[in-house]
């Protein structure tokens, strides 16, 4: 194995116990001050902004799992340098994930260290309270929540402190590392979640009315106890789902005793585990605005939803510039007065090319996604290799005639969108307006479509209803027998019909241009997504059963928000598969499969551990090694080809 240097990571590591949690401590382990202090208020101070704390989560997801999961394409053509080259010493990349860190170490104003202030409200503030057993409902929720955050690590990272972190009281300064297969006493690390949860749901259900209600300190449920029961039900399906192929008696024992019943799990939009930001960070400004500025939408998504007319598309993805109904006018500008006048066919010549590139495609279909193959962008630069594609245009004069020069005619550069961007409304409030002075104009929306940010909420799903319909419509199809009390092919269609319903409820409150925008005398630009619509959209003769990849190939569009989860389901089926265009065949989506010089690239399958500070260092290279002992792992700790234990062929 590579020795791992002792480095010091430069940041304030709450896991290894340094002065930054001595400090912490001593401000707050004082009972004198604790006892005053209100366990729902710390409640909301220990989740704010769960699992979207910072502008980095949000520009971490574009580059990182919306590439791999082929959600975005870079607007200057795909990379090969996003991927894994088998065969190269190059770098091993790996998705954006700032589940670990925050656990342990970011504590800012109201935001991170979930793990910490989780362990902190449950272990020092509850037990000083004058009544603790009144504080039980919060207690059991902490524990939800924690288990939530723990099983997200082990899940990309495949090991963590987690057993003995936070217990410096308890005389551990260097805490033993956890493995997802195994605690540190040797119980399976999954195991103690999945009962850590169980018994918190016992605990729930045994609330009553002396309980203090968490209300409107609790920003995902608002101290619905019921919803937080079948929160911590769907999560033990969820984790347990990850070990179908690992440890499937285990899967079995999990499923077969929460999915007694469909009222066990959510089973609704308004149970939908979701969290509901208090902090603006994520409004329009600086590089929170790179979905709207640097990508585009994959082809490979866009095709699987033009293929059979799905409503979802214009509320997920923006027309292109290639015509009118643009959302900036400056687009229509330059597509009817200049571009097409002069090329009315189409056909734009490119002078590094023999031939005539014709772009019809561009102006018949409004919606176009960018291939996520870096070889196209190297083949065909001009066509793959750039969002906005380049067309000669005559100068004229003040007659409206061409000018010349020394006989010949003289020309400037214009260019149009021709791939489409992903809507950027449901990651950035008001996505699409100005928020960094670099911006392309024309890469925004016009001054009519922007709304005053402060009525837009942002909110991160983690867990929703039609998730939950889909996840059981796959446990059904493998059954093959009804689960929660319906098949597959009803699972299927509730998880469908539910995805639909919410994105509609989403771009409504988003103000997604699409759904909400204004009509006048010339120009429509609502597409409104109707229930006939969908009516019309579950009665194809492509979605009348259901199958594994068609039921993938939902869940993929019902993830767009959490690209992450979507890797994990990708690394878990290996669904949807890969063909060479991305192209949808009989309700099933593929990905487009990703080359360069001819040899396939990789994309990665886990994270790395964090290498710590100094101090725990024989703890970390103790986990490192036990890590590599699984062959899948990979040759290294920094390969991140190489697979988590649960990640089996």
């Amino acid at each position: 194995m590579k020795k791992i240097p002792y480095i010091l990571t430069g940041i304030c590591s709450f896991l290894l116990m340094t002065s930054c949690l001595d400090d912490y401590q001593e401000l707050n382990t004082n009972p004198e001050q604790l006892g005053n202090v209100d366990p729902r208020n710390a409640f909301t101070g220990a989740t704010l902004n769960f699992n979207n704390c910072s502008r980095g989560h949000l520009t971490g997801l574009y580059d990182g799992s919306m590439i791999y999961m082929q959600y975005l394409v870079n607007n200057n053509g795909a990379s090969q340098n996003s991927y894994i080259t088998l065969s190269q010493q190059n770098s091993r990349p790996a998705p954006s994930n700032y589940a670990y860190n925050e656990y342990y170490n970011v504590i800012t104003d109201g935001a991170g260290a979930f793990g910490l202030r989780l362990d902190n409200l449950l272990n020092t503030l509850i037990p000083l309270q004058d009544h603790p057993e009144q504080y039980n409902d919060i207690a059991a929720i902490s524990r939800v929540l924690m288990a939530y955050e723990q099983w997200r690590i082990l899940d990309a990272f495949g090991a963590a402190p987690l057993t003995e972190a936070f217990k410096v009281d308890a005389g551990i300064r260097t805490p033993r590392y956890d493995l997802y297969q195994q605690s540190v006493d040797g119980t399976p690390m999954y195991e103690v979640l999945d009962k850590q949860v169980a018994d918190a749901v016992a605990q729930l259900g045994a609330s009553d009315d002396s309980q203090v209600n968490l209300g409107n300190n609790d920003f995902f449920y608002k101290g619905d106890v019921a919803k937080w029961i079948k929160f911590g039900n769907t999560l033990r399906v969820k984790m347990a789902q990850r070990l179908e192929r690992a440890d499937k008696a285990f899967y079995n024992k999990v499923i077969n005793e929460v999915l007694t019943s469909a009222d066990k799990v959510i089973g609704s939009q308004e149970e939908s585990f979701i969290y509901w930001h208090h902090r603006d960070y994520n409004s329009n400004v600086d590089d929170i605005q790179n979905i709207t500025k640097s990508y585009s939408a994959s082809a490979a998504f866009v095709n699987f939803l033009n293929a059979y007319n799905d409503p979802r598309l214009p509320l997920l993805v923006r027309r292109n510039g290639f015509g009118d109904r643009n959302n900036n006018t400056q687009n229509d500008t330059t597509f009817t007065n200049r571009f097409h006048k002069q090329y009315p066919d189409y056909c734009v010549p490119y002078e590094d090319k023999d031939s005539v590139a014709n772009l019809r495609e561009f102006a018949e279909n409004r919606y176009k996604g960018q291939s996520a193959n870096p070889a196209k962008a190297i083949d065909k630069p001009n066509y793959y290799g750039n969002a906005w594609i380049d067309f000669s245009m005559p100068i004229l004069d003040e007659q409206g005639k061409p000018k010349e020069e020394d006989g010949k005619p003289l020309t400037t550069t214009e260019q149009l969108r021709g791939f489409s961007q992903f809507e950027s409304r449901y990651f950035v409030k008001n996505g699409g307006a100005r928020g960094n002075v670099n911006m392309n104009d024309r890469c925004m929306e016009d001054e009519q479509f922007i709304q005053n940010s402060q009525s837009l909420q942002a909110f991160t799903p983690m867990l929703t209803y039609p998730e939950t319909c889909l996840m059981l419509a796959e446990i059904a199809v493998k059954k093959g027998s009804s689960v929660a009390g319906k098949d597959a092919t009803t699972w299927f269609h509730e998880g469908i019909r539910a995805n639909m319903v919410q994105v509609r409820t989403w771009a409504d409150n988003c103000k997604v241009v699409a759904q909400t925008g204004p009509t006048n005398d010339e120009t429509t630009f609502t597409d409104p997504l109707t229930d006939d619509d969908i009516d019309v959209y579950l009665a194809r003769p492509e979605f009348q059963t259901a199958t594994l990849e068609k039921i993938i190939s939902q869940q993929w569009v019902n993830l767009f928000m959490q690209a992450n989860e979507m890797w994990a389901t990708w690394k878990r089926t290996g669904l949807p598969s890969f063909n060479a265009e991305g192209t949808p065949e009989d309700g099933v989506a593929h990905f487009e499969e990703v080359k360069y010089n001819g040899i396939d690239l990789v994309i990665p399958r886990r994270n790395v551990v964090p290498t710590p500070n100094s101090l725990n260092m024989e703890n970390y290279n103790a986990a490192i090694e036990a890590l590599l002992r699984d062959p899948k792992y990979g040759t290294d700790y920094d390969r991140t080809e190489g697979r988590i234990w649960w990640d089996e062929e």
